[in-house]
C-alpha cells in the first residue's frame, strides 16, 4: 500500500497530517512525500515537512495520491505546469485520488475531477464547477475512486474514512478510537451553516484575500482555452 502525498511551499500542515496519520497506519503502508526535489518544504504553520522523494523518482502508480490544500499558495500552484502535469500523470494511475480542503482545486486543474462530485473548503467550493466538477457541500465526498473533503480539520475525517474503505470498517473504527477522535469544538462556529453573522463576515473577509474566487475561476477558464 503506497501512499504518495504532494507537498508544495506553504501548504496547510493539518491538511496533510490529519489525513496522512490514519493512512500511514494501513497494513503494509509505505509513504512518499513528494515535491520537485527532496528536502524540507515549509508549510503555512512555519513547520517544514521533508520531501522524501522527488518528482523524477516518485512511483508512477501509487495506491493513494493525497493532495493537501492551503490559502493563496494553493491557488498559485494551479499555474505551475510541472506540478499539474505530475498530478495528472500520477492521478491517471492511482487507485485512489484524495484531497483535503482546497487540494480539490489542484485535482480539478489537473483534469482529475471532470464529471465527479467533489467537496472543498466552504470559501471556494462553488468554484469547483469551473473545473468540470460537481460541487457537494459535505464534509467528505466519495465518488468512485475520488475522495475529497472540506476545510483543514476534515483531513482526519478523510483519512479515517479512507482507512475504513481500504482496509475495512473495523480498522477504521479502531483507529478512530486510538486517535480519541471525539471532537468537541469550543465555539460551535465551524461551518457557515452554524456560524453567527458577525463571525461569518469576519471569516469571509479573511478569505477574500487568501483564496480569491475570481482568480480561481480565471485560472480555470484559461486552462480550458
Amino acid at each position: 500500500m503506497l501512499i504518495q502525498a504532494l507537498l508544495y511551499p506553504q501548504f496547510t500542515t493539518m491538511d496533510l497530517v490529519g489525513a496522512l496519520q490514519p493512512l500511514a497506519l494501513l497494513p503494509g503502508a509505505k509513504t512518499e512525500l513528494v515535491w520537485k526535489e527532496t528536502g524540507p518544504v515549509a508549510s503555512d504553520s512555519t513547520a517544514a515537512i521533508v520531501a522524501t522523494t522527488s518528482f523524477a523518482d516518485a512511483s508512477v502508480a501509487p495506491d493513494v495520491i493525497l493532495v493537501p490544500g492551503g490559502g493563496t499558495p494553493s491557488v498559485d500552484i494551479l499555474e505551475d505546469e510541472e506540478v499539474m502535469a505530475f498530478l495528472a500523470a500520477r492521478g491517471a494511475n492511482a487507485q485512489w485520488i484524495v484531497s483535503v480542503c482546497t487540494g480539490s482545486l489542484l485535482l480539478g486543474m489537473a483534469g482529475l475531477l471532470e464529471g465527479y462530485r467533489a467537496a472543498s473548503h466552504w470559501a471556494v467550493i462553488d468554484t469547483l464547477d469551473s473545473f468540470g466538477a460537481i460541487p457537494v457541500h459535505e464534509r467528505v465526498v466519495i465518488d468512485r475512486n475520488r475522495c475529497t473533503g472540506g476545510g483543514v480539520t476534515a483531513g482526519m475525517d478523510i483519512g479515517l474514512t479512507m482507512a475504513g474503505v481500504i482496509a475495512g470498517e473495523p480498522l477504521g473504527k479502531a483507529l478512530e478510537l486510538a486517535f480519541e477522535y471525539n471532537p468537541a469544538p469550543p465555539y460551535g462556529t465551524g461551518h457557515p451553516s452554524i456560524a453567527d453573522e458577525e463571525t461569518l463576515a469576519m471569516a469571509r473577509a479573511m478569505f477574500s484575500q487568501s483564496v480569491p474566487t475570481e482568480r480561481i475561476r480565471d485560472i480555470a477558464t484559461r486552462r480550458q482555452a
